[in-house]
């Protein structure tokens, strides 16, 4: 393997590059990036955290946490630890989460009522009748500044390994037999791929390259899902400001999150698949297209290791069942039990552009950003 061509600079795309050019330095490293203000990794914050229910997905959390805090990660993330809310309809998921960490040799989680609150916020608002956990060991991510490093590295691989960084978007996809041959660009710009790996890293628009290419997509359920999540703005006066800074994020489970940001990104969108895991696999009619999409909001904090999957893919290495085309069993950890996949990306997106033109700006000031 001599040439790689990723197409995308999300999550997938960019930890791919790092690790392509760990695995193989000499390799000659071309990527095609058009961000969107509607993809998920365009947020501002992202949170790294451990606990799953599912003991794999925790895993994989584990091998993620530790990269970011000792790796070049750990200068854009701040230990600032949160707070669980878990409704009785929850606590299932809760004492699964409990077994998963000790199975891997941590301790449960204590609990506590409304009053871990107070204890954190000064309030008394809270009803005492919810259960509370405080995981001390999450941290919050300078986003867009991780993000904006991330792929100012990926520029520079480009560079230095006689690549190119196009900055365009892919319009289709060019086959011939079971092999990719060229690259549409959407300025016009025909990229040649005959001898190259493609990696398709594109997130929601998975299923919108393939469908324009006439590239038969994944499975039923391996297919991510277009789909779409919300943030709102509180302004907060000064004195607001200046007793939540610094504060622990909370998140009510499966329904909502609170933390404090200085900007805030007003829609999100991810590719969700059935199982909530991701699709990493090479595409079964074409022996140089890997896909990998397919994030389901709970992959970002995988950005130092998830690229790992990715190159094993493209070196013929096993990697779990889990991420496959077709996955022999369909078992899943479905974290956000409340998100549905409704509609396609393209409504979706002329919606989220109607709606982004009336938000404004909160950069001068802190504010309490709920997703």
């Amino acid at each position: 393997m001599d040439r790689v061509i990723i197409i995308g600079t999300g999550v997938f795309g960019l930890s791919a590059a790092d690790h392509i050019l760990q695995r193989w330095p000499n390799i000659e490293l071309s990527i095609i990036s058009r961000p969107s203000p509607l993809a998920p990794s365009e947020d501002i914050s992202k949170i790294v955290r451990i606990d799953y229910n599912n003991p794999k997905r925790m895993e994989e959390a584990l091998g993620a946490q530790r990269e970011w805090n000792s790796t070049s990660f750990s200068k854009f993330q701040n230990e600032i630890g949160r707070v669980v809310i878990y409704e009785d309809d929850d606590l299932a998921t809760l004492e699964k989460i409990n077994n998963a960490r000790e199975e891997h040799g941590l301790p449960r989680r204590q609990t506590g009522d409304g009053t871990l609150m107070q204890k954190h916020f000064g309030t008394g608002m809270a009803p005492e009748s919810l259960t509370c956990v405080f995981a001390s060991d999450d941290s919050i991510v300078d986003w867009e500044t991780c993000m904006a490093d991330a792929r100012e590295r990926a520029k520079k691989a480009c560079t230095e390994s006689s690549g190119t960084f196009y900055e365009s978007g892919v319009a289709t996809i060019v086959k011939d037999g079971a092999h990719i041959t060229a690259l549409q660009l959407e300025n016009g710009e025909m990229i040649e791929a005959r001898g190259a790996q493609v990696v398709l890293a594109v997130g929601p628009w998975l299923a919108q390259v393939l469908a324009a290419s006439d590239i038969t997509l994944p499975p039923n359920g391996r297919t991510p899902v277009a789909t779409g999540l919300f943030s709102y703005a509180v302004q907060l006066d000064d004195e607001q400001a200046e007793s939540l800074r610094n504060k622990p994020m909370v998140s009510h489970n499966g329904k909502g999150r609170f933390f404090f940001t200085d900007s805030f990104t007003g829609s999100f969108r991810d590719g969700v698949t059935e199982t909530q895991d991701p699709i990493i696999a090479r595409h079964p009619e074409f022996q140089n297209l890997v896909c990998a999409a397919g994030g389901s909001f709970n992959r970002a904090k995988d950005l130092p290791t998830i690229g790992g999957v990715v190159a094993d893919v493209l070196g013929g290495r096993p990697v779990s069942d889990r991420y496959g085309w077709e996955p022999k069993t369909r078992d899943s950890h479905h974290d956000h039990p409340h998100l549905v996949g409704r509609g396609d990306f393209a409504t979706m997106e002329k919606e989220a552009q109607a709606q982004q033109g009336a938000q404004d700006s909160a950069a001068d000031h802190l504010s309490l950003a709920v997703i």
